[in-house]
């Protein structure tokens, strides 16, 4: 054990050196993966994955961590378990090194963009006293806000995918591996290509599927989920990662709490001149000393669970101000139901019907 503690930490610093994935052989010649983390210039650590065995020609070029290893107390139990260890092709391998590489950087450049929130917010106290100054830095900060919370795909959805990538890449033939990581890097794409812009509410509801299809691959049969939508609203436009915000959001505080396997619900249709979209789980739903307060989306920034609504709120209060509307049902054990009533506007017009 002392051996793999020792390896694991001369493959992080190696990783840490090259700046890049590192693959490397263990003293048991089993392949492993470490993939550095890196902020600034500045190491924080590594994620580490494998084992796995190459079943290809390239395996002879990977290097082994130089440790005194005897095969003598290998006994026929350990024999036995290392024949069962997948085999794997080495640019598969690196193909999955660097998606995990590449997330890490996604985080990295979401850190950067709340730096740059802090400091407008800063800026803005400061000219608080300079109404025509105060009036330019609140258009700003809104612009911006709306970029960070539109590009914010949720750090425990990445971080929590990266672990997925590592056990499936142990105990599969990367079948599912392959699938998770296509649909991670297509969720990634989206939120930052579409950050800030207004998107069709067919091309939100193809990004949400793909989402939800992460918890599908992840979690298995416990989670559902069912989309009943207008056809004739499809092609209509909302600010980007609103719909997919309020699924998470389900699916995180109503569904994972839950033991049952439960059912996301995605419904949306008109009612006179207004498209209500509805986000509805059958999850664990909002304690009533906390529903008051999300009802009235007074803000705490102390008590983040819910910040995704409170984030989707103030999105579309940018963009529609007070024609828009969101109103927030929950029972305990029951589910919560988040219906947003938004003015339908003429999209050559931009004028309301």
């Amino acid at each position: 054990m002392k051996m793999c503690y020792s390896a694991n930490a001369h493959a992080g610093l190696e990783a840490a050196i090259r700046k890049e994935p590192y693959i490397f052989r263990c003293h048991a010649g089993l392949v492993d993966v470490a993939v550095p983390i890196i902020v600034n210039d500045n190491y924080l650590g590594a994620i580490l994955f494998g084992q796995v065995v190459m079943k290809d020609t390239k395996y002879s070029s990977i290097k082994e961590v130089d440790y005194n290893f005897n095969t003598e107390t290998i006994t026929d139990n350990i024999k036995k378990y290392y024949g069962e260890i997948i085999s794997m092709e080495y640019d598969k391998l690196m193909a999955i090194a660097n998606v995990v590489h590449l997330v890490v950087n996604q985080l990295v450049e979401k850190s950067q963009l709340l730096l740059i929130k802090d400091e407008l917010n800063f800026a803005n106290v400061k000219l608080a006293k300079e109404k025509e100054e105060m009036a330019k830095l609140e258009e700003t900060l809104k612009n911006y806000k709306v970029k960070i919370i539109q590009s914010n795909l949720n750090p425990n959805l990445l971080l929590n995918t990266l672990n997925s990538i590592s056990r499936l890449a142990i105990i599969e033939n990367a079948n599912r591996t392959e699938e998770i990581t296509y649909l991670l890097a297509t969720l990634i794409r989206y939120a930052y290509k579409n950050s800030g812009n207004k998107v069709t509410i067919q091309e939100e509801l193809e990004n949400t599927c793909v989402y939800l299809k992460i918890q599908t691959i992840i979690f298995e049969k416990k989670i559902r989920y069912k989309i009943d939508v207008d056809e004739n609203m499809k092609n209509l436009k909302i600010p980007s990662m609103v719909i997919q915000s309020l699924v998470e959001n389900a699916v995180i505080n109503g569904l994972h709490p839950k033991k049952e396997a439960g059912v996301v619900y995605i419904k949306g249709y008109f009612i006179k001149n207004t498209i209500v979209i509805e986000i509805r789980d059958n999850g664990v739903g909002i304690p009533e000393n906390k529903l008051y307060a999300l009802s009235n989306l007074k803000s705490n920034n102390e008590d983040c669970v819910w910040k995704q609504i409170y984030n989707v709120n103030e999105i579309m209060h940018s963009y529609y101000g007070k024609n828009y509307n969101m109103d927030i049902k929950s029972k305990v054990n029951r589910g919560t139901l988040i219906s947003l009533k938004i003015p339908f506007i003429d999209q050559n017009s931009h004028k309301k019907v």
